[in-house]
């Protein structure tokens, strides 16, 4: 599914989770009902300032994390998807990717480094190592991301 399609109530869902009409929303925001209305369709895109505006006043804040890779290609290529998910759940992957990355990868990108290049036939090893590192990055993102749990 294009990162477009899979992001393109993410407007709609920031308004439903502060709670808040399309007319209080665009209130807080200091923009009008038909500017809400065109960017829950999907029609427009908010400007950043407008993204943080709704990122504060949801208390979703990877609302920009989402923003960002829905209006750069870049970003959408390089950067990991993120999902918002509890912080005891984000914490232990961090954890266990941690632990496997240090368990095989961490060794493996080391043994690699040594002289400096990456040689024809440790270009497997090291693709693996590389993506392992990739999953420690992603988890440390979800914790950045994660929901609070309410008291």
């Amino acid at each position: 599914m294009p990162m477009q399609e899979a992001y393109m109530n993410l407007y709609y869902n920031a308004r439903r989770t502060a709670g808040l009409t399309q007319e209080r929303w665009a209130e807080l925001l200091g923009i009008s009902v038909e500017a809400v209305r065109l960017y829950e369709g999907g029609v427009n895109m908010p400007r950043d300032e407008i993204v943080l505006r709704m990122a504060e006043v949801a208390g979703q804040h990877i609302v920009c994390y989402w923003h960002l890779l829905m209006k750069s290609r870049v970003a959408s290529e390089i950067l990991p998807e993120i999902q918002e998910v509890p912080l005891p759940q984000a914490v232990l992957d961090l954890l266990v990717k941690l632990d496997a990355f240090t368990k095989g990868g961490l060794q493996d990108m080391m043994r690699i480094a040594a002289d400096g290049r990456v040689d024809e036939d440790e270009y497997e090893t090291y693709t693996a190592a590389l993506e392992q590192l990739r999953q420690v990055v992603a988890a440390g993102m979800h914790i950045e991301y994660a929901k609070e749990e309410d008291p």
